[in-house]
């Protein structure tokens, strides 16, 4: 938070070199708070890491929601093939996002394998985005969307109030169609960045001719994983309503 301060206090170049060392400074953050929970609190192992993932989801929210109202007036046009230089506080971010993903992958892969996919698209997009040198600042956008949800899932399975997952998936939904709004944003930009393929504008641009096709896949990707998620909590929430129907009707019956 330090550094992303520092940055925007107009001290960018003394801050370059710090850029990665917020990976593994990460990552042995939250491998020390799992320990911390698990050992300190006497947690288990699966609350441990339902706290990590909390902390992770408020701050990677938090930021992401900084950065994108700090640059707010490129987002629409620039958010996708600007170049991650441009946007230091974006490229800080990520690479806390990568420390967070690659520690919680230790997880996934001994615990709880049904996010290995959402992981490993994750880390492919942050990991694109520092190897083409853009995307950074679309990565935040989508850093806080979901992040979002998360946060919101979290507070659902913190409380367990009947009504509360009523209450979750409404929201949900709603965060999900400002997700689907954007990545049609971030679509069109490809499809600009692609048309404008070999013309000054484009050959002035410092990223790779794959770079546009690889956003496009991992915008979808993330979308498309979104909306199984999404479509399995309406799932549950169609399931139990019929459950409760089916009881009240017995009751009458009875």
């Amino acid at each position: 938070l330090i550094a992303l301060v520092a940055i925007n206090a107009g001290q960018s170049s003394s801050f370059v070199v710090m850029y990665f060392f917020m990976v593994p400074i990460t990552f042995a953050l939250c491998s020390a708070l799992f320990l911390a929970f698990h050992y300190v609190t006497g947690a288990m192992t699966e609350a441990s890491c339902s706290r990590v993932s909390l902390v992770h989801h408020v701050v990677a929210m938090i930021l992401g929601l900084w950065v994108h109202w700090q640059h707010w007036e490129r987002v629409r046009e620039d958010a996708s093939f600007g170049a991650n230089d441009d946007f230091p506080s974006a490229v800080v971010l990520q690479h806390f996002n990568i420390g967070y993903f690659l520690y919680d992958s230790v997880h996934v892969a001994v615990w709880d394998q049904k996010w290995l996919i959402h992981h490993c698209v994750a880390l492919a997009g942050y990991t694109t985005s520092e190897m083409a040198g853009v995307f950074a600042l679309a990565n935040a956008v989508n850093t806080w969307v979901t992040e979002l949800g998360s946060l919101m899932y979290s507070t659902y399975l913190t409380l367990r109030l009947p009504w509360m997952y009523t209450l979750f998936v409404v929201f949900y939904t709603i965060s999900r169609v400002y997700f689907a709004i954007w990545s049609y944003t971030v679509l069109c930009q490809v499809w600009h960045a692609l048309f404008k393929a070999g013309t000054p504008a484009r050959a002035a641009t410092a990223y790779p001719s794959w770079a546009p096709y690889c956003a496009a896949t991992l915008q979808v990707s993330l979308l498309v994983v979104n909306l199984i998620f999404l479509l399995t909590h309406w799932r549950k929430l169609c399931k139990k309503y019929a459950g409760s129907s089916r009881t009240a009707a017995a009751r009458k019956e009875d």
